[in-house]
């Protein structure tokens, strides 16, 4: 009897130990791969710390390294024979705006100009030089010679706007149109157009459209009523009335260009009565008469209204070829310049190349909104 209960002792303590163990083994598992988790984190957080400690800090940019990030240069080297530094800088801004960025950085930087002097060197190669003699923040003196290169343009540096007077519209001139590869405007006028004109301006791609509102001029007569002319007898209840009807007409036009007008932009009393409901209707006024007696900037100061003046194209004066070249040229000298020119088949043809052309002088092509702006 005895030995049966040894043996049935013997059996519940083999159980116990069987269970236990079935337990303890996933739990001693668990220890161990939370042992090696801990440690290969602590070793990649060691590894971290150590790969962070050996990454070298960045050099602080130096005074005329920040300098030369401020003014774009697009070379910067030390002649032994002037001895002084000469930066190149693109070509697209005139010497004195870089002179004057250049003095405005110095001034911003803690620096101090000793002497600032365009140069005119008959013998140099570059297409506008300056120089500048400063003492850094740091007390070092530093001799500069700006030099704008001859033929290297900065990117973006100017820009040109394109605008078309319109007085028809074609199915050949909207296909010719939609192939220009740049944005454009339109100079329409608001009134008397022939049916149909205005719904074939939504075949048009890239444009802008804008008022080309006829003026007072001595070259007004009886035909140019139905395009209702702004006129010095009109009151400013008529002349507010005519540019809601017109913006009503065409609610997507940004802006007024004048048309004829050569006598409206010297009288400053119908300037203003035209200026005012241009301003509530936010439209900026853009003058083409070209008449040096002009008072429209002088009205636009007491206003918000954006106002610019800009010389169309006249086929009595100048061949195309010949305006295109001189306003591609102002566009660098100037930083902005606007094309304007009657819509032909022909002008819109001689002008499709015209994206590859500005680019290759640094110059983008923009809308009469954007030329507005600056």
């Amino acid at each position: 009897m005895r030995k049966y209960k040894h043996i049935i002792a013997i059996i519940i303590v083999l159980a116990v130990l069987i269970v236990g163990i079935k337990f303890a083994l996933p739990k001693i598992a668990e220890l161990q791969n939370g042992t090696k988790e801990t440690a290969t984190q602590n070793t990649d957080s060691t590894a971290t710390e150590v790969s962070a400690s050996n990454v070298p800090e960045e050099e602080p940019l130096s005074f005329e390294e920040k300098m030369q990030q401020e003014l774009q240069t697009l070379k910067a080297e030390y002649s032994k024979r002037r001895k002084r530094n000469i930066w190149t800088l693109g070509r697209g801004k005139t010497i004195i705006v870089y002179l004057l960025q250049a003095q405005r950085f110095i001034n911003k930087t803690g620096g101090q100009i000793l002497r600032m002097e365009e140069i005119h060197d008959d013998r140099s190669s570059a297409f506008q030089t300056a120089q500048i003699d400063l003492i850094k923040p740091t007390g070092d003196t530093l001799l500069l010679e700006l030099q704008v290169s001859e033929s290297i343009f900065r990117d973006d540096a100017s820009m040109l706007a394109v605008a078309f007077q319109v007085t028809s519209l074609t199915p050949e001139l909207i296909v010719a149109l939609n192939k220009l590869d740049y944005p454009f405007d339109l100079l329409i006028p608001p009134f008397g157009m022939k049916d149909g004109f205005y719904p074939d301006l939504d075949k048009v791609k890239r444009k802008e459209l804008v008022l080309w509102l006829t003026m007072e001029s001595t070259k007004l007569n009886k035909v140019h009523n139905k395009l209702r002319p702004l006129r010095i007898h009109h009151t400013e209840e008529q002349i507010e009335m005519v540019i809601d009807d017109a913006k009503k007409l065409m609610p997507n036009a940004v802006g007024i260009v004048s048309r004829y007008g050569e006598q409206a932009v010297e009288h400053k009393q119908l300037l203003q009565a035209i200026l005012k409901p241009a301003d509530k209707n936010n439209l900026w006024f853009l003058d083409a008469t070209m008449n040096n007696l002009s008072k429209v900037s002088e009205a636009c100061k007491d206003l918000s209204i954006s106002c610019k003046a800009s010389s169309p194209y006249n086929p009595d004066n100048s061949a195309l070829a010949d305006y295109m070249r001189s306003k591609m040229r102002e566009s660098t000298k100037k930083g902005l310049a606007v094309m304007i020119l009657p819509l032909t088949l022909d002008n819109v043809n001689k002008l499709s190349d015209l994206s590859s052309r500005a680019k290759n002088q640094g110059t983008t092509l923009v809308n009469l909104s954007t030329f507005m702006k600056y």
